[in-house]
Order: C-alpha cells, then structure tokens, then sequence
C-alpha cells in the first residue's frame, strides 16, 4: 500500500480508523488535493480503494472556530461543522428527495473525535468544478432549477437543516445580534450599519427553505455543458430564501440573471429583495461569503432581481 501523507496529522490518524473499519472498502492509496482558498476549514484527500476512487473530506473543529462564516453560522443557526458531519446522512436525504441535481453517493460519516478529525466520505463523481467558461444557458438554467425546488420546501421554522426548530419571530433579533456583534469586530459603522439597521425592522421572512450559505459555482460540477452533481452540502440550512437571492445576484452577470429568473419563475415567485438586501449584503461580507474585502464594492454591486 501506498500513502501520500500530509503534514496534518489528522489526516493520516483518519486514514487509520479507516483502515481499520471492516464494513469499508479497502484503502489503497490517498493523495491530498490542494484547497482551492486560502481560508479553506476542509482538507481533501483522493482515496483509491478496493471499490473505486472516492473522495475524503476532513475537517477539524480548530480550523473551524477561526473561519467567520462558520463562527457566524453557530452563531446565527446554531451550526457546529464539526459535529453536523456526523449527520451528513440527515443532511444528504433531504438534498437527494428535495433538489433536481444529483448528490456524491455517501460512503462514511463520522463526528471529530481525539486523535482525528470529522470527515465524510463519498464517491468520485464524474465532471469538474465549473468555471466561467462552462457557464451556459442551459447550465443556468439547470441552476436554476435546483434553487427554486429547494425553495419550494417551506416552513415556518428555521435553523439546522435536519433541525430547524427556531420559530419566525426570533430570526429579526438573531439577525440583529449576530451583525452588530460581527461589525464591532470589522470596525464597520456609517453609513453602510446605520442603513443596515433602518432597514432591518423590515427583514421578516414568510417562511423559510434550504439555502446554501456559500452557495458558489465551484461547489458544483459540470460535465458536457451540464451539471452532473452538487459536491459540497457542508453550509445548507433552513433559512429565508431572500437572504440565498441576494447572494446569488453577485456571481451572475445581467444576462444570466435574466435567464435565472425566468426559470424560477415557472416555480414560484421571486420574493423582493429591495427592503432586505443591503441587510442580506452586510451578513454575507461578515461571512466572507465570497472573499471580499472592499465593504464600499460589495454593498454598492449591481442587484438583478
């Protein structure tokens, strides 16, 4: 057998747990594959074993603790990466029965523990992470698709995905609570926080869906101008779509906005964004949901819907 080992101990005290787990397939062979962000939580192992090749994604709750989307989600929806891994399966079965996009056929799962790290194991699937270049009508169009049969799931609770037990009328004070707390640490004040603030009164969602916090291109893979699966489940939650929308307006151009929002459409209605999205927009620069560090650039980008 053959190893690549990585620096991270933890990595390879998992490989050993593995290993040593009859009802797994055998490991052969694990390569580690370079994060593609610098502020990356996960390590991602390519694993060959005696049933094909899968993916390995560890993650660690140290690593977690300094990332501040992460820090954000615990604390705006009671979110621990590290322990949710171990009920990725929950997580899978609602994506799978919920969404039109095909999902990696989960293999393992398990929580952190002393000597490794949290993981999920799935199998490799065909097709790589889109680009720019790859993305088509007809792939917006698919995207499109996806987002709006997950918002088709509604309901008046939010929080965890396989657990949303906080009722509505607590989503304006916890929306509150996390942006001051998150801004004092930025140092953001005026005027994009006092806008944020008059605005807020009037951030009260209908209901709530699956939403994906870091929902971005990379987190899909394409294939023959078509995406062949959704590769990344770890920041789904059940959440008011706006806050989804207002994300996704920034990593579509004018024509694709147009195109997204005519296949929505055929689903349900595009909900108004204009009384909550600067709200939405100062939550998601706190995330560093797309790493951006110009507060000015992001709060003044174009909006489509």
């Amino acid at each position: 057998m053959v190893e690549k080992r990585d620096s991270n101990k933890s990595g390879y005290n998992l490989f050993q747990q593995l290993k040593s787990d009859s009802a797994l397939p055998e490991l052969y062979s694990a390569e580690r594959i370079p994060p593609m962000f610098e502020d990356s939580t996960h390590q991602l192992w390519r694993c060959e074993t005696a049933d094909g090749e899968m993916i390995l994604k560890c993650c660690h709750r140290a690593t977690v603790e300094q990332s501040p989307i992460w820090q954000m989600m615990q604390q705006l929806f009671d979110v621990s990466l590290p322990d949710d891994l171990a009920r990725f399966h929950d997580i899978q079965a609602m994506l799978e029965n919920q969404g039109v996009l095909a999902i990696p056929e989960l293999i393992a799962c398990g929580g952190e523990s002393d000597d490794s790290a949290a993981f999920v194991l799935s199998r490799v699937v065909k097709g790589e992470a889109i680009q720019k270049k790859h993305i088509t009508d007809a792939v917006v169009t698919q995207f499109a698709q996806q987002i709006a049969t997950l918002h088709l799931k509604q309901q008046t609770t939010w929080g965890k995905l396989f657990q949303a037990d906080k009722v509505a009328e607590d989503w304006p004070a916890m929306l509150l609570k996390t942006l001051l707390r998150h801004s004092r640490k930025l140092r953001i004040g005026e005027p994009w926080l006092y806008k944020v603030m008059t605005q807020l009164e009037q951030v009260t969602p209908r209901y709530f869906v699956p939403i994906m916090i870091d929902n971005r291109w990379d987190q899909y893979l394409v294939n023959n101008d078509k995406i062949t699966a959704l590769v990344d489940l770890d920041a789904f939650v059940m959440g008011p779509p706006e806050l989804e929308l207002v994300l996704l307006e920034y990593q579509l151009n004018t024509h694709q906005a147009v195109i997204f929002a005519e296949e929505y459409q055929k689903y349900l209605p595009l909900p108004d964004l204009a009384s909550q999205r600067l709200t939405y927009r100062l939550l998601l620069f706190l995330m560093n949901a797309l790493g951006e560090d110009n507060l000015d650039r992001w709060m003044k980008a174009a909006s489509h819907w």
